[in-house]
């Protein structure tokens, strides 16, 4: 199977692999290719860029969450339709799950993939050095395919000079690319980069960025890269549902303030239920549903604005109430929650699971979870084995008495040992579960709110 792409790696977080990738897409977009963005990993605020860089939704292809058949046919399924694809990569080309083994890495995933990867460094103040590190890059896993380099944050034409020559002639690796330090306006919070939602000049960011690609970068030589990638096995697609009638209304706030889903998480939700999007900061009533999904995001930028839809809210804590089923997330979990206390305040939630929630200046969890289910809940049975992360500033107090889901086997959760308050027939957790993970997931929750609406 011939499908042309390419991995846009990076020696490691913040190097300026996001702004390279974005470029590219948004450059190849213009000269008329039809581009399929992907992002390695489980984020969610990258995949937002690409999307409106491309007009194709993101996929994430992450090793730890996904088993390699499919993170294979995630890629293949969703390429329809495109000319190349590009891969973001996270973090450094090999970091991943733990010390030792590759499990959750970009270098994993290129080899899945059989992509070729192109390397972005920030040179920023060395030259011969940049060799030493460079070919140490090569050298770590003859595994990846590593085609080539693009050297970020050049100080001048002469550092330029001397960091391509020891790059070429002592690390033997192509110079794709030699980038000079650039006032790009990509500016960061505690999760990473601003989403491109909330962004009013996404179009002139996207022209500055793909701008500097065109005029820094090596884009004919990376296309021939791409193109030259090895074909990949053939793959069973995942069945796709016959279009019949949708048995239940699935509610979705999706909006500035929740944005923290998975596509993939929605298609699969898409198969046997109708999506109805909501918007927590405009909506006033809730539509006729069968269930409510709320993902993560930032409620504590927007927690003002949040407890001022008080009409919304008691919408969401009658529909709680009813006993029909609620999934909410990370954001959304301190959205049910009884308030969200910030550095302007403390501001009133839904108020229907017992919790107050206070945010902190530094991590309280970040990284790959791994939990078990101490009892069953909408979303798993007794003993399933839950796989996701955390990534949050937030902690939460129990205000209450609650019924936990979950027993964590890695990772956080609520109070470092269970996650997953269960009230009614809601559930909130701190982990982001790829459904794709394990489909029974899915299917599971479509099930409740089936059984809930005889």
């Amino acid at each position: 199977m011939e499908i042309p792409r390419v991995v846009i790696a990076g020696t490691s977080s913040k190097v300026g692999k996001t702004m390279i990738s974005i470029g590219l897409m948004r450059l190849l977009v213009s000269r008329g290719y039809r581009v399929q963005p992907y992002k390695v990993g489980p984020d969610f605020i990258d995949p937002g860029f690409h999307h409106l860089a491309t007009g194709r939704y993101s996929r994430n292809l992450d090793s730890f969450m996904l088993d390699r058949q499919t993170i294979i046919e995630t890629f293949v399924r969703n390429f329809k339709g495109a000319d190349i694809a590009i891969i973001e990569g996270k973090t450094g080309l090999y970091d991943s799950s733990d010390a030792i083994s590759e499990k959750g890495s970009v270098a994993e995933v290129s080899k899945i993939l059989k992509a070729p990867v192109v390397l972005v460094a920030n040179v920023e103040r060395l030259n011969r050095t940049a060799a030493a590190m460079l070919l140490g890059y090569k050298l770590f896993d003859p595994g990846v395919m590593l085609e080539g380099v693009i050297l970020n944050r050049i100080g001048s034409q002469r550092h330029a000079g001397k960091v391509k020559m020891a790059v070429e002639k002592l690390a033997g690796l192509r110079v794709l690319g030699v980038v000079p330090r650039k006032n790009v306006k990509m500016p960061y919070r505690h999760l990473g980069l601003v989403t491109a939602y909330e962004r009013e000049d996404i179009e002139e960011l996207f022209d500055s960025i793909s701008d500097i690609v065109e005029k820094h970068v090596d884009v004919d030589t990376i296309l021939k890269i791409a193109e030259k990638a090895p074909p990949l096995d053939s793959v069973v697609e995942n069945e796709i549902e016959s279009e019949k009638e949708k048995q239940v209304r699935i509610g979705v706030i999706r909006d500035q303030v929740f944005s923290f889903y998975y596509q993939d998480n929605l298609d699969e939700l898409s198969k046997y239920a109708e999506l109805v999007f909501l918007n927590s900061l405009e909506d006033k009533k809730l539509p006729n549903l069968d269930a409510l999904y709320i993902g993560g995001g930032f409620p504590e930028v927007f927690a003002e604005e949040l407890e001022k839809n008080k009409k919304l809210r008691e919408e969401i804590y009658e529909f709680c109430q009813s006993g029909k089923p609620v999934y909410a997330e990370c954001g959304g979990l301190m959205y049910l929650g009884e308030s969200l206390e910030t550095s302007d305040g403390e501001f009133e939630m839904v108020g229907f699971l017992p919790l107050k929630t206070k945010m902190y200046e530094r991590f309280q969890a970040q990284g790959y979870s791994v939990y078990r289910a101490s009892k069953s809940c909408i979303i798993a049975r007794r003993n399933q084995k839950i796989v996701g992360h955390e990534f949050h500033y937030s902690r939460p107090t129990i205000t209450g008495k609650v019924d936990f889901a979950f027993r964590v086997e890695r990772g956080f959760g609520i109070d470092g040992r269970r996650d997953g308050i269960m009230k009614e027939n809601t559930l909130g957790c701190y982990i982001h579960v790829h459904f794709l993970s394990d489909k029974s997931v899915s299917k599971r929750f479509i099930k409740n709110a089936i059984k809930k609406k005889k």
